[in-house]
């Protein structure tokens, strides 16, 4: 009789305990769960470091991300090293690989640029723009925050927004009326280094794949894509430099494509651009 009661106190104090651990950690994840409440995301400021010699890439991308989308100025030297620098007022395109905080410049790669109007087959250069396809830009219409880049292309009157998983680069355009309103990739464009071969081919309305090999920080740099548009174009060309192909696809030195849309005022096109250093179907 005696063992019996001293058993069940036992076992009423081995309740009261379990009960008093379970009610610390259903207050702790309570107390957890009440500062995941508080956005610390807001708080990021992406421009922070991409002036004077900071280096430091501006842009759309996710922790341990291999895509770093955003807007790629004129490599004007070493302040330049991860394709923009925020003194800067031209863009000449809208990249997906990108290094960030570095001593010197690479990448810069899988360069994508819409526009509308006269079809300029280069970017131009820095000297002159309106040369190319590039376009100015005021702070007052450039956005970053924490996985989001956005930006209105004076030139063109086009907003871009960017946005990036962690294999790809997410692209919205909202385009004014026209009939020649085009999205160009461009394979010949980089930051710094040398592309060795390139390759483009449509494989239907919608959907484009190829690769970028280059060379730079290494000497055999391979990069992979295929990317998606949410409509269907209305023409495709193709350039080997300043040299339109005639066909569908092409392997090249410096090639590159053009989307051709007919779009309505304040139409949105998405682009989506999957990349893999394996091959066109991992991109």
């Amino acid at each position: 009789m005696k063992n019996s009661r001293g058993l069940n106190k036992f076992i009423r104090l081995i309740s009261i305990k379990s009960f008093g651990f379970f009610l610390i950690i259903i207050l702790f994840f309570s107390s957890f769960k009440g500062q995941l409440k508080n956005d610390y995301v807001k708080y990021v400021d992406p421009f922070i470091g991409s002036d004077s010699h900071g280096h430091v890439f501006v842009g759309a991308t996710v922790p341990f991300g291999g895509v770093q989308v955003g807007p790629t100025n004129f490599n004007k030297g070493w302040d330049w090293s991860s394709s923009y620098h925020y003194s800067d007022s031209i863009v000449k395109g809208f990249c997906h690989l990108n290094v960030s905080g570095t001593g010197m410049s690479d990448l810069g790669e899988l360069t994508v640029m819409p526009a509308v109007g006269e079809l300029k087959v280069n970017a131009g250069n820095q000297e002159n723009h309106m040369s190319g396809y590039s376009s100015l830009y005021t702070k007052e219409n450039e956005v970053a925050k924490a996985g989001y880049y956005s930006v209105e292309l004076d030139r063109y009157d086009i907003k871009v927004e960017l946005t990036a998983s962690e294999r790809a680069g997410f692209h919205r355009y909202t385009f004014p009326k026209s009939k020649k309103s085009r999205i160009i990739i461009d394979l010949g464009e980089g930051s710094a280094d040398r592309p060795t071969e390139t390759f483009l081919r449509k494989v239907n309305d919608t959907l484009f794949e190829g690769y970028r090999f280059s060379s730079g920080w290494a000497n055999d740099q391979r990069e992979y894509f295929s990317f998606i548009v949410s409509k269907p174009i209305k023409e495709f060309f193709i350039y080997e430099g300043e040299k339109k192909q005639k066909s569908s696809s092409k392997k090249g030195k410096y090639v590159k494509g053009f989307l051709e849309f007919s779009t309505e005022n304040n139409e949105e096109i998405f682009l989506k651009l999957g990349v893999s250093t394996v091959s066109m179907e991992n991109g």
